[in-house]
């Protein structure tokens, strides 16, 4: 009789733990579901792409983001030539090398092949990381949520 009640407790438990990983692990997106620029950075070598679908900016704003990370030199002279990232000038310079991030946001034009009705997407460029950051936006209300959530991340570093 104990037996099986010990056998019925550990089931219930196993059901439930098994469920809270479910819930608690991060899920995986489709690559069909991933942005074209993931698509089109993920098998370069020198870069770390990354896909985030439903990336919260604040608590009403969710955008997808693709996050393009230089792992070497060759990556980040890629990344730079092709969002044209311009070099910093010496005294700018001197503070990403002394520790300090800069981070820029710039509005860059969504391929020709998108058909949303918003033409731009933001880019947060970040010096120090090497880190390209792509929000994939589709409104103003996006555009201006996104745009006061990386300046008051750039105000808390």
């Amino acid at each position: 009789m104990k037996r099986s009640w010990l056998i019925t407790i550990l089931f219930c438990l196993l059901l439930l733990g098994g469920g809270g990983a479910v819930l608690l692990l991060p899920q995986v997106v489709p690559f069909s579901q991933c942005s074209d620029l993931y698509k089109q950075y993920v098998a370069v070598e020198g870069i770390n792409a990354t896909y985030i679908k439903d990336y919260k900016v604040n608590d009403t704003v969710f955008v997808d983001v693709t996050l393009l990370e230089a792992i070497d030199s060759t990556g980040w002279d890629i990344l730079k030539k092709d969002f044209e990232v311009a070099s910093l000038p010496p005294e700018l310079q001197q503070i990403v090398d002394n520790g300090e991030d800069l981070v820029f946001t710039k509005s860059i034009s969504k391929s020709k092949i998108d058909t949303s009705d918003f033409p731009n997407d933001l880019l947060a460029i970040s010096h120090m990381t090497h880190i390209v950051t792509v929000f994939h936006i589709n409104s103003e209300i996006e555009k201006y949520a996104v745009l006061n959530h990386n300046y008051k991340e750039e105000i808390i570093n």
